[in-house]
Parts: structure tokens; C-alpha cells; sequence
């Protein structure tokens, strides 16, 4: 299976909170259109993303493009500092994850936020030793707004993977 992760793209607003959260701003719009052309000739199967407005909008050029499932998870959200905690989040995530995996062999595209994004790196990758991690803010995200990971999974474990695109 190839999973490509992606990040949703730069918000309007740098400072928000809960859910729904932001729209996409103009730099944001510009990435979702190169994350659907960057993804055009993937061979994908689903779409699987977080409910936040700022991810759908990411994920949309590219799902009106590619014609293919949509499918919403809560799973997927960031964490509201008000309302979880980071354990919680862990748990929330990786146990999506790990069910992910054991029922799924589809080419898939999972769009989300640096939290999840980083569960599951951290769930296909715990001691960091498998992928190269060339980014890292001063949130510890793994992956920069719009960056794309590309991953090649074969019976739930790692086998390769890289960060193939940082967007515009």
C-alpha cells in the first residue's frame, strides 16, 4: 500500500481555535491547486480527512480532479488544548491508525493536521530511524503546510518512505 500524508494548507488566519477552524487564505488556495496537481497521476484509490474546514478545502481540487471517495473522520481533528490532551490525542490517533491498517490495502491519501500527521509517523516510525525527517517547526510538526509524505507500507510495517513535496 501507498500512503501519501498531507498537511493542510496555510489558513487565512494564523490564530484560531476549535472546530471548525479557518478558512484557507490565498496562499493556502495556491497550495491545495499544486497539492492536486502534484497528486494527479498518484495511483490513489481513497481520500481519507480531517473534518476541519481548512483540510477539506486542502483535499477539494484534488478530489473534484481525481473523482475519487471522500471520507470524513473526527479522528483525524487536531487537538484543542481546551479539551484533550496530548495522551488522549496519541490514543485517539493511533488506535484509528492501527485499525486503519490491519482493514485497509488501498493507495490512500490521509489529509490532517501536524498532530495527527505526527501520530502517525511516530506509530510507523517510533525511534525515527526508517524515514528522514527534514523539517521541523517550533511546534515539532514533521511536515511543513501542504507538505506531502509518500510512504510504501507492505503488511502494516514501513518499508520507505519521504517527505516528496514541501509546498509553494
Amino acid at each position: 500500500m501507498i500512503l501519501y500524508l498531507v498537511r493542510h494548507a496555510e489558513p487565512q488566519i494564523a490564530e484560531y481555535s476549535g472546530f471548525p477552524g479557518p478558512q484557507l487564505g490565498t496562499i493556502g488556495k495556491k497550495q491545495a491547486i499544486a497539492i492536486a496537481n502534484f497528486l494527479k497521476n498518484r495511483p490513489i484509490q481513497q481520500i481519507i480527512a480531517s473534518d476541519y474546514t481548512r483540510v477539506l478545502e486542502t483535499i477539494e481540487p484534488y478530489q473534484i480532479l481525481a473523482q475519487k471517495p471522500l471520507y470524513n473522520l473526527p479522528e483525524l481533528r487536531e487537538r484543542e488544548n481546551e479539551i484533550e490532551t496530548h495522551e488522549e490525542l496519541v490514543t485517539r490517533v493511533q488506535t484509528w491508525f492501527r485499525l486503519f491498517l490491519t482493514n485497509n490495502r488501498y493507495n490512500t491519501v490521509i489529509v490532517s493536521h501536524c498532530g495527527p500527521i505526527n501520530m502517525i509517523l511516530w506509530e510507523l516510525d517510533y525511534d525515527q530511524t526508517i524515514l528522514n525527517y527534514p523539517f521541523e517547526c517550533k511546534y515539532l510538526c514533521l511536515t511543513p503546510k501542504a507538505g506531502i509524505w509518500e510512504l510504501q507500507i507492505d503488511n502494516q510495517i514501513l518499508i520507505s518512505g519521504r517527505l516528496i513535496m514541501e509546498c509553494c
